[in-house]
């Protein structure tokens, strides 16, 4: 099973410093997707628990907020209020694969974080301490993101349940959060001295002081107040994650079935019995303010989690019986929930939203006061982070057509201009607005087609053509879509010839196996950097061939560890024997193979049974060394030879920058 490996902190740095001045783009993110501000922009700012952000938008607790690169990406593309990765006691988790079925709507198997809490606390700190660096470099920012428009905040999220959230490994990891002053100084010192100039850069180390709780597998009601009041106890402000069953079955069944057309879907009856009712959400919520209050601490909700629904479908393995739906259909469920809690308990109780939010209906959000307005599904799609920048730009457009400077006066705009600049409507205040506002948005997505299941049949087209090791139709569809961003590009020179493969004799004679070809025919190629890829299959799900990126193309180890462990998978792993000297390991179909390369030297080639030494450019065996003397010749496969010749020559090129040459770079 794939295992996630978090990057040295000197890696990621030495990326952040030197591929925007190499291709122009960060951890594969183009810069025209990066979210500048201009100096005139409008705006955008909001308040998170008493806390200033740049703006609303970020995303939610997921793939996209669990690894340091993961969480530099989110802001670099334009999230201000990150929503970290569920964290909880049992951080020992199998995970079904594939795990993200995006082919229309959405859908998962996996809810929680697939590292261990100290990895996570780690892979947090380094996500605050990359995106510190990045908003202060002139050259990557111009200095746009130093000032307000450039405030972040990270949000904790936590569950499942009291006896988790008492135990002693989830109480250290959230004094971490509070004070990670010893994790910075860890951090700190790996930076490489090529960055030394970083080194003395200020880092917050109060990295959260907020936690969106989530309690996703029934716990119950009283339990939750519990939770809530020992968070809030020990300093922490709170969002309660809301579950989509507590708007009952009758209407949530409603919408889903008669009015959105998704008959298909069979909601999780067990869903419905763990729920908490309408009518207890809201007297928790009333009671809970007033706990917050006695506390001197917020208290919030977020609208919510993801919807239980029984597997239907092929994509994940047989023995996944419930799978959680997302995206389209579940904003119009949530919208309506929302709604209907905030009519309830009143205009003034923050609310936040995740649930198929994208740049279509970002601005309403936005518009209903929810903040933040995360989003997870939307980014798992073709573009990937890049989507983010359009979120804030339909923003910017919806508020200069009614006349707003700033986001409050957006939301009271947005009523007015729905209900006309009466005496009456301008007496309303933002948080009123925002309150009719919600109950528009849930008309609106209750009547809107684009959520409608007849519009959301279509999957990803595929050509008649396989993935194999080089080469393939290159529309790098499947760097963006990897929220870890584990596929890279990597170049390589544009091969065609003849060769034969070696066969040797148990005597050691030496004779050539009949001709065969070896051909690369694009100067770009892609890979996977195997210690970020977590086999979701999404590459595959968008891949306009057959096979799976992550499947057939080459995978790299960021170690000799991981590419051992990962066995019997394939993959390879480069590193230095000797000064002056390059080696790549690899497995292929289970045999483990040996190259070693070195400047004026002749290569030498490993495959367990035999050594060759190969002039590179005659492209023949030098010198023969058989090791085992068993009856029968044995045919070195000479092809696997040029394989790691040129994965090799392709991964350390200086020509573009990845996540194997900056660790070669720091080793060397």
């Amino acid at each position: 099973m794939a295992v996630l490996c978090p990057a040295s902190f000197a890696d990621l740095v030495t990326r952040l410093h030197a591929e925007p001045a190499q291709q122009d783009a960060l951890f594969e993110l183009p810069r025209r997707h990066w979210h500048i501000p201009a100096a005139d922009a409008l705006d955008l700012s909001v308040d998170f628990h008493g806390h200033r952000a740049g703006n609303p938008v970020g995303p939610a607790a997921g793939p996209h907020t669990q690894m340091a690169q993961n969480i530099l990406l989110s802001y670099v593309a334009g999230a201000r209020i990150l929503e970290l990765k569920t964290v909880q006691v049992n951080d020992r988790l199998t995970i079904a694969r594939p795990c993200i079925d995006m082919t229309n709507v959405g859908y998962n198997v996996e809810w929680s974080q697939e590292l261990t809490l100290a990895e996570s606390a780690r892979e947090y700190a380094a996500g605050a301490m990359l995106i510190e660096m990045f908003r202060r470099s002139e050259s990557l920012t111009g200095g746009a993101l130093a000032g307000p428009a450039g405030d972040w905040l990270l949000d904790l999220s936590v569950g499942y349940n009291l006896a988790g959230i008492e135990s002693a490994a989830v109480r250290r990891f959230l004094d971490q959060m509070r004070d990670a002053t010893t994790l910075i100084e860890q951090l700190r010192a790996e930076i490489p001295m090529r960055c030394s100039a970083l080194r003395d850069l200020d880092h917050r180390t109060c990295l959260s002081t907020s936690i969106t709780l989530s309690t996703f597998h029934g716990c119950p009601a009283d339990e939750i107040e519990r939770i809530c009041e020992r968070l809030l106890g020990a300093d922490f402000d709170v969002v309660v994650k809301m579950n989509p069953p507590t708007l009952g079955r009758e209407r949530l069944e409603h919408l889903l079935h008669d009015v959105l057309g998704y008959r298909e879907l069979t909601v999780n009856p067990e869903a419905y019995d763990a729920a908490m009712s309408m009518a207890d959400s809201v007297e928790l919520g009333r009671r809970l303010r007033a706990t917050a209050t006695r506390c001197g601490r917020r208290i919030g909700f977020k609208f919510a989690n993801t919807l239980e629904v029984m597997n239907h479908r092929s994509f994940f393995p047989s023995d996944q019986r419930v799978m959680y739906l997302s995206g389209q259909p579940l904003h119009v469920i949530v919208t309506e929930l929302a709604h209907l809690f905030r009519e309830a308990v009143g205009p003034d109780v923050p609310i936040s939203f995740s649930a198929g939010i994208d740049q279509h209906n970002f601005p309403l959000a936005v518009a209903c006061g929810f903040v933040p307005v995360t989003t997870c599904t939307d980014l798992l799609r073709p573009g990937g982070y890049g989507r983010l920048p359009g979120y804030l730009a339909a923003l910017e457009t919806a508020m200069l057509r009614l006349g707003a400077r700033t986001v409050d006066e957006y939301i009271v705009k947005v009523t007015q201009s729905q209900n006309g600049a009466t005496p009456e409507v301008e007496r309303w205040s933002v948080a009123e607005c925002a309150m009719r506002n919600t109950a528009a948005a849930a008309a609106l997505a209750r009547q809107g087609d684009r959520y409608r299941a007849e519009r959301n049949r279509t999957v990803p087209r595929r050509v008649d053509s396989h993935l194999t090791t080089f080469d393939c139709l290159t529309c790098d569809k499947c760097l963006p879509v990897c929220p870890n961003v584990a596929n890279f590009l990597y170049p390589t020179s544009v091969e065609a010839f003849e060769f034969h493969d070696v066969v040797v004799d148990p005597a050691g004679g030496v004779s050539e196996g009949p001709a065969r070809r070896f051909e690369i025919r694009e100067t770009l190629q892609i890979a996977c950097y195997a210690d970020f890829c977590n086999e979701c299959g999404n590459c595959d799900t968008f891949c306009p061939e057959y096979g799976g990126p992550y499947i057939k193309k080459p995978s790299f180890f960021g170690s000799e560890r991981s590419w051992r462990e990962a066995a019997p998978r394939d993959g390879f792993f480069v590193d230095q024997p000797a000064v002056g000297r390059r080696r790549i390991r690899g497995r292929i179909k289970g045999v483990e193979y040996e190259l070693v390369c070195g400047a004026g030297l002749a290569d030498e080639f490993d495959d367990g049974a035999v050594r060759l030494a190969v002039i590179p450019d005659r492209r023949v065996a030098q010198s023969v060394l058989r090791r085992n003397h068993s009856d029968g010749a044995h045919s070195v496969d000479v092809w696997v030879y040029h394989v790691m010749r040129h994965l090799l020559d392709g991964v350390l090129s200086p020509q573009r920058v990845n996540q194997i040459n900056s660790a070669w770079t720091n080793q060397t």
